[in-house]
């Protein structure tokens, strides 16, 4: 029995343990799913958001464009500073300057000093600076706003000056700009460049753009820039869990992660997604919006739609197993704890029960003691009173047992002594009472029983004493007992007992192996 409960407990803990385990595990996946939906909708609302702003100005842009000619070159224009050689800038900080800090500037190259073939362009441009501004104070995220034209000029925001940064013709062959060309992109569609240094010293960036036509004619381009360092924020302030990110595009080019590139990180360096991810897994489809456990990963994938990019969140398996079976050693040591309880307080019935058996029952039969006898004798006895019926005690004694233990032994004695607890258990009634009052001697209380009931059930008793034979070792005996009854009612149970005793003295007295019932009536 004790394995049986160690081997239950054991398999209860195992079963409580994978329950809670998978429990667990699951409400881990559940909030994985949320964390990463919540970084997928916070990126695609940032692209989205550059998109619908890039389409806003690339309509503005061209209906300006259309119209350039209708623009006058303003005086302010004309005076615009020179910074080198065909170098210009429209520089003017003061607080009574055209544009100042607050708006965006104009700064360009040309071949010719004092060249003003296209300040109609130019002018079409700035009328458009405020709408730059606008869409860079709603979004803090991007790093610049502008319009790119072919004709080597740009107008831009935030404001910058000449001395932080001059005009060359360098700047055609970077990524913003050749993206938009018809030999790039004929089909004049919005783009998404590859990653790039911004030459004004903003770290890597990628640019959403789209070319801008008039009356059928390239102009050049708008385009907003998005760092990689606000990529990076978006995706670090978000992830609450602190697991594994990559945002990369279809160059597997890294333009945002968190907890990947360890050690010397540089920002300024472009990083590859197979390097730090197996290209099977950065091939996947689109998860969506589940987490699916793949190659010991537990992966999100969520491509961003109408651009390039693609959005990797996932963790290895073993580390969520580990942080789960960290959720569960609490649960564990509670259960373990709860099972230690229990068993201590089963453990603590059980020693009581045998506390109270070892004071109620006697150590050699198993029967009741004397003590007993008394506690709940009394109550019978008064039950009995209260109803006005009659009630048997029998006094039973072995005969002549002091010469079983000179003959046979004190255990063989021990032996007979235990035969009268088993005889007496078989043939009594379940709610008659029956006690050792000591060395051979016992008392039986019989409630509810008519004279000619007590009459048949002790003689029945006393002939199987009779015939019975006890076995101890190699011997063989047998003995008679002899009963003193004591029936009806008196006012207590001592008297009634004491009027027994007298009886059973009698049955000595007349020979033994007999029944002398006295009627109290």
């Amino acid at each position: 029995m004790k394995y049986f409960k160690i081997v239950f407990i054991t398999f209860l803990l195992l079963f409580v343990s994978v329950v809670f385990f998978v429990v667990i595990n699951q409400k881990q996946l559940h909030e994985m799913r949320h964390v990463s939906h919540n970084i997928a909708s916070a990126v695609n609302f940032e692209v989205k958001d550059a998109r619908s702003s890039v389409n806003y100005l690339h309509l503005n842009m061209t209906q300006v464009m259309e119209n350039k000619d209708k623009f006058k070159f303003s005086k302010l224009l004309r005076t615009g500073q020179s910074v080198g050689r065909y170098t210009y800038s429209l520089y003017d900080p003061s607080p009574k300057g055209g544009l100042g800090k607050n708006r965006a500037n104009l700064l360009g190259w040309t071949e010719h000093e004092n060249d003003i073939r296209y300040t109609d362009e130019q002018a079409a441009a700035l009328f458009l600076s405020d709408n730059l501004k606008l869409i860079a104070m709603q979004n803090k995220n991007f790093g610049w706003v502008y319009y790119f034209s072919k004709h080597h000029f740009a107008v831009i925001y935030p404001y910058i000056s000449a001395d932080d940064f001059a005009f060359n013709m360098e700047l055609e062959k970077e990524p913003f700009f050749s993206c938009a060309t018809p030999e790039q992109n004929p089909k004049a569609k919005l783009f998404f460049t590859p990653l790039y240094n911004d030459l004004i010293g903003k770290g890597l960036m990628v640019t959403i753009g789209k070319p801008v036509y008039a009356k059928g004619e390239f102009l050049g381009t708008v385009d907003i820039d998005i760092t990689l360092n606000n990529l990076d924020n978006i995706l670090f302030n978000l992830d609450t869990l602190n697991n594994k990110i990559l945002l990369y595009n279809d160059k597997f080019q890294i333009l945002g992660s968190n907890n990947i590139i360890i050690g010397d990180f540089n920002r300024s360096k472009i990083y590859k997604a197979d390097s730090y991810l197996d290209k099977k897994l950065l091939k996947m489809d689109d998860t969506q919006g589940e987490i699916e456990y793949t190659d010991g990963k537990y992966i999100f994938v969520k491509k961003i739609k109408g651009t390039p990019f693609t959005l990797v969140y996932f963790q290895d398996a073993p580390i969520v197993w580990f942080s789960t079976l960290l959720y569960l050693v609490p649960i564990l040591l509670f259960f373990m704890l709860f099972v230690i309880i229990i068993t201590l307080y089963d453990k603590s019935r059980s020693v009581m029960g045998r506390l109270e058996e070892q004071a109620t029952k006697d150590y050699l039969t198993g029967a009741y003691n004397r003590r007993y006898f008394f506690d709940v004798g009394a109550t019978i006895f008064l039950k009995a009173q209260r109803k006005k019926s009659s009630v048997a005690v029998v006094m039973m004694d072995i005969d002549d047992f002091k010469r079983v233990n000179d003959l046979y032994g004190h255990k063989a004695g021990d032996t007979g002594i235990i035969h009268i607890q088993k005889i007496l258990d078989k043939n009594l009634r379940r709610t008659d009472l029956f006690a050792r009052f000591g060395g051979e001697e016992f008392c039986m209380l019989l409630d509810d029983i008519s004279f000619t009931d007590v009459e048949m059930l002790l003689e029945k008793i006393r002939k199987e004493f009779e015939v019975n034979v006890i076995i101890s070792g190699n011997q063989r005996f047998s003995y008679t007992v002899s009963f003193g009854v004591a029936y009806g009612m008196l006012s207590s149970l001592e008297e009634m007992i004491n009027l027994a005793d007298k009886a059973l003295y009698k049955s000595k007295s007349l020979g033994k192996n007999s029944i002398t019932i006295y009627h109290t009536h």
